[in-house]
């Protein structure tokens, strides 16, 4: 009857110390800055994308000069769409000398001389533009013909405009740029908020050592509860954080007007799970470290192994972005350490397997819990070190706290 009540308890003061982070953290200008630079950066990536989208469209501006096929301008503009060019059609023009003026004025790219069957470029002829208007006149020529000879519309239809070939390949591979792109940008954005808040563990660990106030705080609470509390008051302070980076990075790609494969749809929600496991993996060893120190310029000495470990991961993203499916991003991604980093890149580019999502977050979760109890009994015998720091090997040698 007693263990409900104590358990209880716990829970509570977990909160009520998470509560208070929450609070500290939220209050902070700093971070309500970096979180709207953040935003905005986000949004401005699928404002310039949509920018250079539209103005990659190659365009060309076509007008003529005497005697044309009947229809010529419809088949130059579905030859230009057939190879992704936008044609633009201008008024005829009087004359060769009205057609010179305007193409050394810039005004248009290709004059077409009916009278001549010439086409008229500035100092060089442009080869895509010539193959098309080319193309263009060869059918409009022949639709005209093949109507004074009596032809009907579907007869002509069937000359001008033959079933066209079809391409395709021996071998399916799918296109993945997109889901590429979306999971490194989450391992971006994950590596950003753990180096962000993993900090603020780390810091916030050794000022309440420095100033004492843990003192104060394991005469209320004990060692594990305080740690539980302020790993997961950060946590839900970096979540928060960590979502609307992810809803703004969906606005920009909608911006963008990019078509999103449905993988990747499946791995921003998914995503959001694996921030939370890297989260309380990475800052409970943070916190774990931040107690080994008595000195703020001591902290970074003491946690270069975790970010030694976490940097690794990190760029290991970037090496096998290109290939996410060959043997070595498929274990790693497994691996509790790399597993938050990795494998919302492999969910978005659709080539992680079921057992492997489910294998990579089962060791995760244990791996979390298995960090969490080690975690907590170190941290309640070295909170109250003063003095020199201890190192990883002397924590880890050291017996069970009394």
């Amino acid at each position: 009857m007693t263990g409900r009540p104590a358990r209880d308890r716990a829970s509570s003061k977990i909160w009520l110390v998470a509560r208070r982070e929450v609070r500290s953290r939220l209050r902070s200008r700093a971070m309500k800055i970096s979180t709207a630079i953040f935003v905005i950066v986000i949004l401005l990536i699928g404002i310039v994308n949509r920018a250079i989208s539209d103005s990659s469209t190659p365009r060309t501006r076509v007008v003529t000069v005497g005697a044309v096929p009947s229809g010529f301008a419809d088949a130059v503009q579905q030859a230009g769409a057939s190879i992704g060019r936008t044609i633009t059609w201008e008024e005829p023009l009087a004359d060769r000398s009205a057609a010179d003026a305007a193409l050394r004025d810039g005004k248009v790219d290709v004059v077409v001389d009916g009278d001549a069957h010439q086409m008229l470029f500035t100092t060089a002829v442009n080869e895509t533009n010539a193959a098309v208007v080319g193309a263009a006149w060869r059918a409009a020529s022949a639709a005209q013909a093949a109507r004074q000879l009596g032809l009907t519309p579907a007869q002509i239809e069937s000359i001008v405009s033959p079933p066209p070939l079809s391409a395709t390949t021996v071998e399916t591979r799918p296109d993945n740029d997109v889901g590429r792109l979306v999971g490194t940008l989450s391992a971006i954005l994950l590596f950003l908020s753990l180096n962000t808040f993993g900090a603020m563990v780390l810091t916030g660990v050794v000022e309440e050592k420095t100033s004492a106030v843990v003192e104060i705080l394991l005469a209320q609470v004990k060692a594990h509860v305080l740690l539980a509390g302020k790993v997961l008051g950060i946590g839900i302070v970096a979540m928060i954080q960590f979502a609307l980076l992810v809803i703004a990075g969906v606005v920009s790609l909608k911006i963008s007007g990019t078509s999103v494969p449905s993988e990747v749809w499946v791995a921003l929600p998914s995503t959001l799970g694996w921030f939370l496991g890297g989260f309380a993996f990475y800052s409970t060893l943070f916190a774990l470290a931040g107690s080994f120190v008595s000195r703020q310029e001591d902290a970074q000495a003491s946690a270069a192994p975790i970010s030694l470990m976490f940097t690794g991961g990190y760029i290991v993203v970037f090496v096998v972005a290109a290939n996410p499916g060959s043997t070595l991003p498929t274990v790693l991604s497994i691996l509790p350490p790399f597993a938050p980093l990795l494998m919302p890149l492999r969910i978005a580019t659709g080539v992680a397997t079921a057992w492997q999502v489910a294998l990579a977050a089962v060791l995760l979760v244990t791996a979390v819990d298995v960090v969490i109890r080690v975690a907590g009994a170190i941290y309640a015998r070295s909170l109250l070190h003063r003095g020199s720091r201890i190192t990883w090997s002397q924590a880890l040698r050291r017996g069970e706290p009394a």
